[in-house]
């Protein structure tokens, strides 16, 4: 446990160096939403793509791991969609409670994956981000037109979104690169990689700046009851199934951390897009983000 707590604390070291940034150094909003959008649309495609290209591809357990992860988000939403009437929440709290259950924060879960696993279980994070991506989006985006309905979205502009994705593009990319064996010419190669270096500094850092510390006062017990799900449930269901399908080592590391991230800072800004509540939204990717410190080296530990 204590390799554990030390691989996984630099990395919540950083996020914590966001926070200070933003508050006393940087605070003007607009050159963190710049920083994110050039890790969001640059550093980390870079990264995926040479890690994918370069990396030999995992095998065997790839199904199961999928399986694995995907079916304990996809219940959970079904069921808060079943208790959606007795949890009491308006239209615009319910879809930002679901999120928060589920969406997961993926530029803690590469930095965690390097740390833990190295290029092997970043490799593995990465053909599992491809599949888990346009899953959770299709879930979040469904249930924000359903149930929030400020801004109407069409399965075509969900489908859009989904293959216009900077991640899913590089993340497909890499991958077929890798199986037909091609290879960059040795400078964009290094180009490739420079970027990708430096690409996990930038996303801790710009998901500590995205935390709204002061948002923990609105709707305490919504924050806790999803942090639950998040940080627990979820991962304690993954655990689960990754012995009954008989996902073992590095594969059920990876899928245990996975289910262990907190909420993405994405999820604020598609919870305003769509009319869901945004502040209690930011109150549940900090609370998550805040608890991770505490439960994910200990999940990661006993269960990964």
């Amino acid at each position: 446990m204590t390799a554990t707590f030390m691989a996984l604390t630099p990395i919540f070291l950083v996020i914590v160096m966001g926070i200070g940034l933003r508050r006393w150094l940087v605070p003007d909003l607009s050159f963190w939403r710049s920083v994110e959008r050039l890790t969001y649309f640059v550093l980390f495609p870079s990264l995926l793509l040479h890690r994918l290209m370069t990396t030999q591809l995992p095998t065997g357990e790839v199904v199961s791991s999928i399986f694995a992860l995907v079916l304990p988000a996809v219940a959970v939403a079904v069921l808060l969609l079943l208790l959606r009437p007795r949890l009491g929440m308006s239209g615009r709290d319910f879809p930002s409670f679901l999120m928060g259950s589920i969406r997961f924060n993926s530029y803690a879960g590469l930095a965690a994956a390097s740390a833990l696993y190295g290029d092997d279980g970043l490799a593995l994070f990465a053909l599992l981000l491809a599949i888990y991506v346009p899953t959770l989006n299709v879930i979040s985006t469904g249930v924000l037109a359903r149930y929030a309905g400020e801004v109407s979205t069409t399965p075509l502009a969900v489908m859009y979104a989904i293959v216009t994705n900077p991640i899913i593009i590089a993340c497909i990319a890499g991958i077929t690169f890798n199986l037909v064996g091609l290879r960059l010419p040795l400078v964009l190669d290094r180009t490739l990689a420079i970027l990708g270096d430096a690409a996990l500094g930038f996303g801790l850092i710009s998901v500590g700046a995205a935390l709204q510390v002061e948002s923990l006062r609105l709707g305490g017990r919504t924050i806790a009851a999803a942090s639950v799900i998040k940080l627990l449930v979820l991962p304690v269901l993954a655990a689960v199934l990754c012995v009954l399908f008989g996902v073992e080592g590095i594969s059920r590391g990876i899928v245990v951390l996975f289910a262990a991230l907190p909420c993405s800072p994405a999820a604020y800004v598609l919870a305003r897009q769509m009319g869901g509540n945004a502040e209690l939204m930011a109150g549940i990717i900090t609370g998550t983000t805040a608890a991770a410190i505490l439960t994910m080296p200990i999940i990661q530990a006993l269960l990964g």
